[in-house]
C-alpha cells in the first residue's frame, strides 16, 4: 500500500510544481512575469515598433514558439525527468550536511572545539541571508563556467542549449548529469558556509525567507525570472546589468551566434561574469537564433536523444582522437567517487550501552536500540512533595527511577524515559494537600496530562510501540489513565499502545505482604510510613533522616505528613516491597502486549 502511495505521489508531482513556491514555475512567479511582459509589450507599442502588432496575448503565446517541436520536446522531457529524477538521480546528490560537518571539523581542528559563541541577532541573520545567497550564486556560476569550458561537461550541457525556442519549461531541459553536478556543488558550498556559522555562533542564525526560500532568491524569481526563457526582450539599465543578469542577457547566453558563446554564465549576479570576463551587456536589442552552432541542435530531436546523445558522443570522443579526455573523465570519476564516499553521510552505528535510561544514551544508541526491537518505553512519574520530617522531598523520583529501570531490564525490550518530577500535589492558592508543607511543588492536573501526552507523542514519533506510564504517587494515577486511554484509541490503527500501569501502584500486594509480616493497618499507614520509608532505604539511604523516625511523626498526621510507623521500616523490607511493585508492573505490561514471561 505504501509503495502504491509513493507511486501516486511521484506521478502527481510534475503537475503540482506550479503550486510549490520553491519551484521556478510557481504560479505567482509566472503571474509577475506575465505582468512584466505586458509592460514590455505596452512600451513597444507606444514606440510604434512592429513587433508589438498582433495583440499582447497572441504575441506572448505565439504558436510558432509554444507549438514548436523543440517546445514539445521540453514538455515531454520535463515530465519524464520529474518522474525519474527522485528515484534514480536525487540520491546521488552530495548533501549539504556532510559539508557542514567538514567545515565545522576543520575549524575545530584549527582553532579548538569551542567557537567564539557569538549570539545571533538581526545583523547576523542579515549576514547569513546574504552570505548563503552569494554562496549559492557563486556555486551556480562556477559549475556553469566549467560546463562550458570542460569538453566532457559541455556534452551534457548541450542538452539545455539545444532548445530552439525558449519557454518557462525550458529551464527543466537539463541532463541529469548536469543537474547532479550543479546541485552537488551548491550543496557543498552552502553546507560549508553553514558549518562556519555553526562554529561561530551558539545557535546558527536564521535566514530571512519567504515561503521557505531565501528572500533574495524569492525576489529574483518574482521579478521576471521566467522571462529568461522566453522571447520577451527585457534588458536592465546598463549599470544594473553589471550587477544582475537580466532576462535579455540570459537569452543572449542561449544564442547560437559566435559572438555570444560562453557569455552571461551567471544565475542572479552579473559580477562573477564581470570578474571572469564573460559578461556581455547589449546596448540595444539584437537579433539572433537560439540553439547550438551550425544547427547542431537538430540532432537533439526527442527525449531519448536528450538522454543518450551526450553519452554516445562522449564515448565516441574518448575512443577517438581525444583519449586524454577519457583519462581526465576517469580521474574525475574516481575523484568524485572518493569524495562521495566521505561526503555522503554514512549511517552512524554504536554498540548499546549498559543502561536502559534514555538520558544516559546518545541518539545513535537509542536508534540502534529501536532497530534491535526495544520498542517499549517506560515513562516514570514521581513528584516533589513532603514525605514527613524523615524523608527527602524527591522520594518518589528516586524510587520510581530505580523501579522503572528494573521493569525495563526484566521486560528485556524496554527503555526508560526521564522521571517526570513535576506532578499535581494540591492547590497553590490557597495551599492544599501536600502544598501545605514547605518545598512541595505542584502543577495543575491538565498541565500534567498535557506533558504526558506530548511526551508520548515524542516517543511515538521515534518508533516506540508501547509507551507505559508508571506513576509512584497517588496524585498521578487519574491523569495517566485518562491520557493512556485517549491516545491508545487515537492511535489504534498504528499499532501504538499507551498503557497506564496502575497495578504498579494500586495492585501490588504490598499491604498483604506486610500484614503477613505481622503489621497492621495502623502501623503500615498510607503516606511516609513503612512502605515508602523502606523503599527509600533500599534505594537512596542518604535520603532518610533516621533521628526523626517517629510514628505519625510524633504528632497528628495533619501536622507532620506521616501516616503509619516508619520506625518499622528496613532496607530489606524495601527490597521486597519494590520487587512486588516491579513484578506487578511487568505482569501488566506483558499481559497488555501479549509478551511471554522470561
Amino acid at each position: 500500500m505504501e509503495q502504491l502511495s509513493n507511486l501516486v505521489d511521484a506521478l502527481a508531482a510534475p503537475f503540482l510544481i506550479p503550486f510549490s513556491p520553491d519551484q521556478r514555475i510557481y504560479l505567482f512567479y509566472l503571474v509577475t512575469a506575465l505582468a512584466l511582459a505586458y509592460l514590455v509589450h505596452a512600451a513597444a507599442r507606444d514606440r510604434g515598433e512592429a513587433e508589438a502588432d498582433g495583440g499582447f496575448w497572441r504575441q506572448l503565446f505565439a504558436k510558432r514558439i509554444y507549438n514548436h517541436s523543440s517546445a514539445w520536446t521540453d514538455y515531454k522531457f520535463f515530465l519524464v525527468n520529474k518522474l525519474a529524477y527522485p528515484f534514480l538521480f536525487a540520491p546521488l546528490v552530495l548533501g549539504a550536511a556532510a559539508a557542514t560537518e567538514w567545515s565545522g571539523s576543520l575549524l575545530a581542528a584549527l582553532w579548538g572545539p569551542e567557537g567564539p559563541g557569538l549570539e545571533a541577532g538581526p545583523a547576523s541573520i542579515a549576514v547569513m541571508t546574504v552570505s548563503l545567497l552569494l554562496a549559492l550564486d557563486l556555486s551556480v556560476f562556477v559549475t556553469h563556467y566549467l560546463q562550458h569550458k570542460v569538453p566532457a561537461l559541455w556534452e551534457f550541457h548541450k542538452v539545455h542549449h539545444s532548445a530552439e525556442v525558449l519557454t518557462p519549461i525550458t529551464v527543466y531541459r537539463m541532463h541529469p548529469v548536469d543537474t547532479l553536478f550543479t546541485a552537488s556543488a551548491g550543496g557543498l558550498l552552502t553546507g560549508a558556509l553553514h558549518g562556519v556559522f555553526a562554529y561561530l555562533y551558539t545557535e546558527v542564525p536564521g535566514v530571512m525567507a519567504v515561503f521557505g526560500l531565501n528572500v533574495g532568491v524569492f525576489a529574483f524569481y518574482l521579478l521576471g525570472y521566467n522571462l529568461r526563457h522566453s522571447h520577451v526582450w527585457l534588458p536592465y539599465p546598463r549599470a544594473l546589468s553589471h550587477i544582475l543578469i537580466s532576462p535579455a542577457q540570459h537569452q543572449i547566453h542561449h544564442s547560437s551566434a559566435r559572438r555570444h558563446f560562453d557569455k552571461n554564465l551567471g544565475f542572479i549576479f552579473a559580477v562573477w561574469d564581470w570578474m571572469a570576463g564573460t559578461l556581455y551587456v547589449p546596448r540595444e536589442r539584437e537579433d539572433f537564433a537560439f540553439g547550438l552552432y551550425k544547427d547542431e541542435h537538430k540532432a537533439y530531436d526527442g527525449v531519448i536523444a536528450l538522454y543518450l546523445l551526450p553519452l554516445r558522443r562522449l564515448f565516441a570522443r574518448t575512443l577517438g582522437r581525444e583519449r586524454r579526455v577519457l583519462r581526465t573523465v576517469a580521474a574525475a570519476a574516481i575523484a568524485v567517487l572518493l569524495v562521495s564516499l566521505t561526503a555522503i553521510p554514512q549511517p552512524l552505528t554504536a554498540p548499546l550501552p549498559r543502561t536502559v535510561h534514555l538520558e544516559e544514551m546518545t541518539w545513535v544508541e537509542v536508534r540502534e536500540a529501536l532497530a534491535k526491537g526495544r520498542t517499549t518505553v517506560i515513562v516514570p512519574t514521581g513528584g516533589v512533595e513532603q514525605n514527613g520530617p524523615h524523608m527527602v522531598l524527591g522520594k518518589h523520583n528516586y524510587i520510581v527511577r530505580r523501579a522503572a529501570g528494573a521493569i525495563a531490564e526484566r521486560l528485556g525490550d524496554a527503555l526508560v524515559a526521564p522521571v517526570m518530577a513535576y506532578v499535581p500535589e494540591g492547590e497553590t492558592e490557597p495551599p492544599s494537600g501536600h502544598m501545605a508543607f514547605a518545598g512541595t511543588l505542584s502543577i495543575p492536573e491538565p498541565i500534567f496530562a498535557a506533558v504526558l501526552e506530548h511526551t508520548a507523542r515524542s516517543l511515538r514519533a521515534h518508533g516506540f510501540a508501547t509507551i507505559a506510564l508508571v506513576g509512584d504517587s497517588a496524585g498521578n494515577q487519574d491523569a495517566q489513565a485518562a491520557v493512556a486511554a485517549a491516545l491508545t484509541e487515537a492511535w489504534s490503527g498504528e499499532g501504538v499502545t499507551v498503557l497506564h500501569v496502575g497495578d504498579y501502584y494500586a495492585a501490588n500486594g504490598q499491604v498483604a505482604w506486610l500484614e503477613a509480616e505481622g503489621e497492621s493497618e495502623v502501623t503500615i499507614g498510607r503516606h511516609a510510613g513503612i512502605r515508602d520509608t523502606s523503599e527509600l532505604m533500599a534505594t537512596y539511604p542518604a535520603g532518610i533522616r533516621a533521628e526523626r523516625l517517629q510514628p505519625n511523626g510524633g504528632r497528628a498526621n495533619e501536622a507532620t505528613g506521616v501516616s503509619g510507623d516508619p520506625r518499622r521500616a528496613t532496607a530489606e523490607r524495601g527490597e521486597a516491597l519494590l520487587n512486588l511493585k516491579i513484578e506487578a508492573a511487568v505482569r501488566q505490561i506483558r499481559a497488555a502486549t501479549g509478551a511471554a514471561g522470561s
